[in-house]
């Protein structure tokens, strides 16, 4: 690499960036932690993600499994906005209304989260880099433009732009139907039982390395 040329950008730059913010994260005013209801409700969601224990994984892999979220996240507002069109284009506005609603509430608890802890999810995040880039303004004129032209359509045709429908007939197929969820109920109960004794195999072997790694240290400073 040339003098004076700028290398590309990579995501795991923010990482190797931590230690020079450190100081001034530790001067930052923090707010109080939060207690009662929204506490107990914030904690039940980190359980549910998986994030409130990991004891399984280092600095960096906890690193890139709060990644993983977050990219998980962002495609599910994808496929949220994707699916959402598809049934605006149908004719069905409540189902998209609805979806729109499911896609945006997450964000609005996401936000709350972050600002009770004193960062600012948006601004302090690529978001507000992400909307006010050119990109952004493009993406949000054609969605508008999209919504637009789907109410035009249904407003001067008198019908959807997509008019197919579909249904499924339990009561003619009642009995693949129960079938199917005993299989599932089975599979699934059988695969909770493997993955638990899995998962308490994988515990009690970290714990034997951090009690070997341990004595090991003791040992040399002897």
């Amino acid at each position: 690499m040339t003098s004076g040329q700028k290398r590309p950008y990579a995501p795991d730059d923010e990482v190797n960036v931590c230690d020079a913010h450190a100081d001034d994260a530790d001067s930052r005013e923090t707010g109080p932690a939060p207690t009662g209801l929204s506490a107990r409700i914030d904690t039940a969601f980190e359980h549910s993600a998986g994030i409130d224990s990991m004891p399984l994984a280092d600095v960096r892999e906890r690193q890139v499994i709060l990644r993983a979220i977050a990219i998980a996240y962002s495609l599910t507002q994808c496929t949220g906005l994707i699916a959402g069109l598809l049934l605006a284009a149908s004719g069905l506005w409540w189902a998209a209304l609805a979806l729109a609603l499911a896609v945006l509430i997450p964000d609005l608890i996401a936000r709350r989260y972050a600002r009770k802890r004193g960062v600012d999810l948006y601004w302090q995040s690529g978001a507000a880099r992400n909307e006010t880039s050119v990109r952004g303004l493009i993406l949000s004129t054609l969605l508008i433009m999209g919504v637009g032209g789907l109410l035009t359509f249904n407003a001067t045709y008198g019908h959807p732009l997509l008019t197919w429908s579909w249904h499924v007939n339990f009561p003619a197929s009642a009995g693949t139907a129960v079938t199917m969820f005993v299989g599932a109920l089975c599979g699934g109960t059988i695969g909770w039982f493997l993955r638990r004794r899995r998962y308490r195999a994988k515990l009690e072997a970290s714990a034997e390395r951090a009690a070997d790694t341990e004595e090991h240290q003791t040992t040399e400073y002897r």
